[in-house]
């Protein structure tokens, strides 16, 4: 019974994660205002920094060298070869800009509710 209660965890726990993800990719503005007011996965303000650093990762050490290996970019005129600069760029700048637009929502709710929670007057 116990193992059950574990996996049920983590099967809620990865769940939230994705929906919270979801959230913050389609609805940002809510999605933060909502982390922010609950304080419980608001560490989720960063996902944007762990997606870029996990698909850098894997970029890096799996993408980028298969590719290369499979189509010899140095000896074939291969398209794809020329567009890994290109998609590594738009990937970095697309995080960049999702993460600044959730650290300002972030910063803006924080500040909201701290407010007009009456800690500040």
């Amino acid at each position: 019974m116990k193992n059950n209660d574990t996996a049920n965890f983590i099967g809620s726990f990865f769940y939230s994660i994705g929906q919270i993800a979801q959230g913050l990719f389609f609805h940002p503005y809510q999605t933060m205002q909502s982390l922010v007011r609950e304080k419980v996965f608001f560490w989720l303000a960063l996902l944007p920094a762990m997606i870029w650093l996990v698909a850098q990762t894997a970029w890096g050490l799996l993408i980028v060298p298969v590719v290369r290996l499979v189509f010899s970019c140095s000896a074939t005129g291969f398209v794809g070869c020329q567009l890994i600069p290109l998609l590594g760029n738009w990937l970095f700048y697309f995080c960049l800009l999702w993460q600044l637009v959730l650290l300002y929502l972030f910063a803006r709710f924080g500040y909201a509710f701290y407010t007009r929670g009456g800690v500040k007057k």
